[in-house]
């Protein structure tokens, strides 16, 4: 998608592509995934290493669907979706669900930032629990905190629902720490413009609302790291 619209505003021409891309064009996109295996010119050598750093040496940066490195999946259900990419561990929609979050609120008042924020990681917290059982996410509704207490006390393990949830925060800090001593830094996490520019089920993403959570998250994460 940031190929064909930077070659469409003529930030690459074809001599960079070797294709003409064009939206719908499926067959022209499966060379170009070719391309990017083989990378036979410094374009596809640049893009193999992903839309940030091909943004960062084309142009291009407001509509390069980025998220702390890894690119944007699918869904654009509304502030939760796009503050999870940005704040989970993975900089992944499954790390958090909020887009799920987002869902829970269609057609109701949705939370302050602030909440918002507590959510996310209240969630990406358990999934560490999750995660640690290889539980299939598609199943994490069955698996409830007093229902994984039940399932593991034939194992012999007794771990009461706070006890669960104490280990995945447990978990969730220890990765955090381990980002942070590999060079992760919350002030680089910015969220990229084109979100803000296009509806969401909520209408249009609000640039203060997403600010505003990124600020309590970079505090919350501070202090939790601090106990």
């Amino acid at each position: 998608a940031w190929t064909t619209e930077a070659f469409k505003k003529g930030l690459i021409s074809e001599k960079d592509t070797m294709v003409k891309p064009e939206w719908g064009d499926w067959k022209t996109y499966i060379e170009m995934v070719k391309y990017l295996v083989t990378q036979p010119n410094d374009f596809y050598k640049t893009l193999a290493m992903g839309v940030k750093k091909a943004s960062e040496v084309y142009g291009g940066s407001e509509f390069a669907l980025v998220f702390g490195g890894n690119e944007m999946p699918g869904y654009h259900t509304g502030p939760g979706a796009h503050i999870g990419y940005l704040i989970g561990l993975r900089h992944s929609h499954l790390d958090n669900a909020g887009y799920s979050i987002d869902q829970k609120y269609i057609g109701k008042e949705y939370p302050q930032p602030r909440k918002l924020i507590d959510e996310l990681i209240e969630e990406e917290a358990w999934r560490q629990v999750l995660s640690s059982l290889v539980v299939c996410f598609f199943s994490r509704g069955v698996y409830k905190p007093s229902t994984v207490s039940r399932a593991l006390e034939p194992l012999g393990l007794k771990m009461s629902e706070e006890e669960l949830r104490k280990l995945g925060l447990e978990i969730y800090k220890e990765k955090l720490k381990l980002k942070l001593r590999l060079g992760y830094s919350p002030e680089d996490l910015k969220p990229p413009k084109r979100i803000f520019e296009t509806p969401s089920p909520f209408g249009n993403i609000s640039e203060d609302y997403v600010k505003e959570a990124l600020n309590y998250y970079k505090e919350k994460i501070l202090n939790l790291l601090s106990t």
